[in-house]
């Protein structure tokens, strides 16, 4: 037998940040960019702050590349690893911009193009997927300003899914959902667009 949970419980359920973690997960991404953005620029010099302006999202990219590059025993230090990532970063999304050489340069002083290589291909394999489950929904207008205006949504997807099981009224729960994660302060999307994105992702996991 299905149960459905009711509005009112469904909005208790998703204003309480201890249980939906929507706004903390949010937060999350954003100090994992700046963590990288501070030990890049402590340890190697290269100013990378560029990438604060896209805080949450970019974190929304690196976070799931993190836990890759950890679990696959490579040697490195919590600076080298932050390099490798911001030289992902910058291959994935800011190619042309400055920093990009100096990243680069000193991955490979540093003796780490194969572990960024490697990394590197799985990144683009996860913006690859992302891009075209964006653009699927048909809710934007730039493949490359869509997948990193929504690159924060890759690691709460799961959260979203559980929502679109239980919800009787995806509207709602689109509204509710859109509303916790732009009180976090550091989602850059309108509430708007980002309704309209979330109600569509809802529709397709329900």
């Amino acid at each position: 037998m299905e149960f459905l949970i009711t509005e009112q419980q469904l909005k208790s359920l998703l204003t309480e940040e201890e249980r939906s973690q929507l706004g903390s997960n949010m937060k999350r991404l954003n100090s994992l960019t700046k963590q990288i953005v501070t030990r890049v620029i402590k340890s190697y010099g290269i100013n990378l702050r560029m990438l604060l302006t896209w805080g949450t999202s970019v974190g929304g990219m690196v976070l799931p590349l993190d836990e890759y590059l950890k679990t696959q025993n490579f040697d490195l230090s919590d600076d080298q690893r932050a390099l490798v990532l911001a030289g992902i970063v910058f291959t994935i999304f800011f190619e042309t911009k400055r920093p990009f050489e100096k990243l680069i340069s000193k991955i490979k002083e540093e003796g780490l193009m194969e572990i960024f290589e490697n990394g590197l291909q799985k990144g683009s394999e996860l913006k690859e997927s992302f891009s075209n489950f964006i653009l699927s929904l048909g809710v934007g207008t730039s493949a490359f300003l869509d997948t990193i205006a929504y690159s924060f949504l890759i690691p709460i997807i799961m959260d979203i899914y559980s929502v679109a099981t239980d919800a009787q009224d995806l509207d709602q729960a689109a509204i509710l959902i859109a509303e916790r994660l732009i009180s976090s302060g550091v989602v850059l999307v309108s509430g708007q667009l980002l309704i309209k994105l979330v109600k569509k992702i809802l529709e397709r996991l329900s």
